[in-house]
């Protein structure tokens, strides 16, 4: 049973969308709020798988409530509801898993629900009390064979959830680089010197060589403290990330679509919304990411050129105004 918690500042909304979701079936609402900040207060204790949240309210809106509450529950997926629907692509942005307009269709709903459950199954990562999933801060997300995961975002900002779903801070700056470098590399052995010059390239090599190993030392730290020893390899002069099931990211879920353009469904299209939240590494702008920045970039936008064929509105538009976006944008 799913966990959702309900935000929206007028009652008869909730009530409606409580009536829906118990039409639907396997999902329990956990909490209902008229005010975002009054839910803040609660949301991690909640431990909600989904959240409904209203984008027009008074005060502080559920655009700008939406990364206070990924901060505090950060495995929650967050569906916006509004009635306007001018609004849906900024509730992509940012990083919503999708949006329903108002009145909510029962029809849109159980749509939206299904694809959620596709995605992350259909039972609550957080059990009733947070004692019986044997940690403080909610259920952890786990892979086929039981494994904990982590969960990476590089579209846009980076970002990586552990296995409890708690937000990865890192030592350095440089720590962070050396993690998404060697994940960028898919695996494959990178040789000591070409890391060297990439990610300090104005150093003197014994300088740069001291920074590897110290930055080297913490990444690894990290990478333990969350239960993932021993990920980062090294031999024949060469270090290597070992990159297995256990570390989904939003760029693997983005070409898998890309890569069957020719299959390409509206809901695809919607996910490519939700998913697309910047360009590849985009915040953190690394030189060595350039070219993938600008082959995602292409990728999506012949997706969505493809996709405006076959939508109606309100979807093309959305599709529209991001191929706009895309094609916009310059190196």
């Amino acid at each position: 049973m799913l966990k959702a918690m309900l935000i929206d500042d007028e009652q008869i909304a909730i009530d409606v969308m409580e009536i829906l979701l118990e039409q639907e079936g396997g999902v329990t609402v956990s909490g209902k709020f008229l005010n975002v900040l009054e839910a803040l207060e609660y949301v991690q204790d909640q431990g909600p798988d989904i959240i409904f949240l209203d984008i027009e309210m008074p005060g502080l809106s559920g655009l700008s409530a939406a990364s206070a509450i990924a901060e505090r529950c950060p495995t929650a997926q967050i569906i916006f509801v509004t009635a306007h629907q001018e609004y849906a692509i900024d509730a992509f942005e940012t990083g919503a898993f999708g949006y329903l307009l108002k009145p909510v269709s029962a029809v849109r709903l159980s749509q939206t629900l299904e694809r959620f459950k596709k995605k992350f199954g259909s039972e609550s990562l957080y059990p009733d009390h947070a004692e019986e999933s044997g940690s403080e801060g909610g259920g952890a997300r786990l892979d086929e064979a039981g494994g904990a995961s982590l969960v990476l975002k590089v579209m846009g900002s980076m970002e990586l959830y552990g296995p409890l779903g708690q937000l990865i801070t890192w030592r350095t700056r440089k720590t962070k680089e050396l993690f998404a470098y060697l994940w960028h590399a898919g695996g494959e052995p990178v040789y000591r010197l070409r890391l060297m010059d990439d990610l300090w390239p104005e150093v003197p090599v014994e300088r740069a060589q001291t920074l590897l190993h110290t930055t080297i030392y913490n990444l690894r730290r990290i990478l333990k403290q969350i239960g993932f020893e021993d990920c980062v390899r090294f031999g024949d002069e060469r270090y290597w990330l070992l990159t297995d099931d256990r570390i989904g990211s939003d760029y693997a879920e983005l070409m898998g679509i890309f890569n069957r353009v020719q299959f390409i469904t509206l809901e695809q299209g919607e996910k490519i919304l939700s998913l697309y939240r910047g360009d590849y590494l985009d915040t953190e702008y690394y030189g060595w990411a350039i070219a993938r920045r600008q082959k995602m970039r292409d990728e999506a936008a012949h997706c969505l050129r493809a996709l405006v064929e076959m939508a109606d509105e309100p979807l093309r538009g959305l599709f529209l105004r991001k191929l706009e976006e895309l094609e916009q944008v310059q190196e």
